[in-house]
């Protein structure tokens, strides 16, 4: 925590003075505002807006009331290799004397960073390009402590589908939002490792090991990139369905009060609904909804009044059919239903979507012999003859 080494921070701003690489300023923030826009006004680009007091005896002599500025050069330019950007120069006149100190002593951010990754060792620093113009700061503080200056690259920025830079008004944005929502790290990894870097193959999906084999921080595009929760979505199916063992659904339903629940009512029938879901899922969260009529107790079919007068005969029969059935599983569900279906020349549009109805009050969903399975023999059987004693 940069709150606990205070005191080292200090030490460094002092010793800073004490090398004559910085100065005590007593300039009030009216003062500086002022001359900040004199300087806008006359296109001044000299970024020293503290004149008075470097060179002022009184002000160096003083033991409190001050802050502690850096003394940058006016003349010259400050040159910096960065492994993304390359190799970038500024005038020095362009580079402020920043704040070092505060009045009241407590260290800015541009020197605690510095003095912290210089005492833990840093040598190089990856982050956004939105901290670009910190190193041309922040290298005067290496070279004026005689500190060897670590290696930078500074990655674009992620933005929203707006070209905006990323933020909680496109969706989620945090890890954690997205472990909450049911996306698994091998699709969060897989999407953001392709934000403006290419592995140089046809197929996008990237297991871990091989993005560790082929990714070189060298070849990371200078442009910001775009997040795409489409992509997100299409890599997350993709890892969902490869979850042989289950170990990932698994460990996501033990998070779900509504999930976990459900695994203690009947594990059995979840992983059914899993297996039938999952081709068509982008996160495991979207279970907690798809699961209700599955699991609803006392349930009862809502849409009676939509269904065709003549399906209730047609049910009755098909209700015969499926209380012979001994091998309950979709493939052999499925062929019942097509050879109920063909015997009796209906038309499968008349009779699959009232039966979806029937028992998933649903109008769109997976194929009936499905349904059948996830539900089971013994409580699909129960909700067909529920809407049969109704009609």
């Amino acid at each position: 925590f940069q709150s606990q080494n205070i005191e080292r921070h200090k030490e460094i701003a002092f010793k800073l003075l004490k090398k004559n690489k910085a100065f005590k300023c007593i300039c009030s923030t009216e003062i500086l505002e002022e001359r900040r826009k004199i300087n806008k006004l006359k296109k001044i680009l000299d970024k020293k807006i503290c004149k008075t007091c470097e060179n002022n005896e009184k002000v160096q002599t003083l033991k409190k009331d001050f802050t502690i500025r850096l003394k940058v050069p006016n003349e010259g330019k400050t040159i910096i290799n960065d492994i993304i950007q390359g190799e970038i120069n500024v005038q020095n006149k362009e580079i402020d004397d920043f704040i070092l100190l505060r009045k009241d002593n407590s260290p800015t951010y541009m020197l605690s960073v510095v003095v912290d990754d210089y005492d833990m060792g840093v040598n190089l620093i990856i982050r956004g390009d939105d901290h670009l113009n910190n190193v041309f700061r922040q290298n005067f503080i290496y070279t004026n402590m005689n500190w060897k200056t670590p290696r930078y690259g500074h990655i674009p920025l992620i933005h929203g589908s707006d070209g905006m830079k990323l933020s909680k008004r496109h969706g989620a944005v945090s890890i954690s939002n997205f472990e909450e929502q049911g996306y698994l790290k091998e699709s969060i990894i897989n999407n953001l490792i392709l934000l403006g870097w290419s592995p140089n193959k046809s197929n996008e999906i990237l297991e871990i090991e091989e993005i560790i084999d082929l990714f070189n921080i060298n070849k990371i595009s200078k442009s910001s990139s775009i997040f795409n929760y489409d992509k997100l979505n299409f890599f997350n199916n993709y890892f969902i369905n490869n979850d042989k063992n289950y170990m990932n659904f698994h460990n996501y339903c033990k998070k779900s009060l509504i999930l976990n629940n459900l695994i203690k009512i009947d594990e059995d029938k979840l992983l059914r609904l899993f297996n039938i879901y999952k081709k068509n899922i982008n996160s495991y969260k979207e279970l907690e909804d798809l699961s209700k009529p599955y699991f609803e107790e006392n349930y009862k079919t809502k849409y009676i009044e939509k269904i065709q007068n003549d399906f209730s005969i047609i049910v009755k029969n098909f209700l015969k059919i499926i209380e012979k059935i001994n091998n309950w599983e979709s493939v052999d569900l499925e062929k019942e239903i097509n050879n109920f279906v063909e015997t009796n020349k209906i038309k499968f549009s008349n009779f699959g979507k009232p039966l979806r109805l029937l028992l998933i009050n649903s109008k769109t969903g997976p194929a009936i012999s499905d349904i059948l399975f996830v539900l089971g023999k013994k409580n699909s059987i129960e909700r067909i003859k529920d809407y049969i004693s109704k009609t």
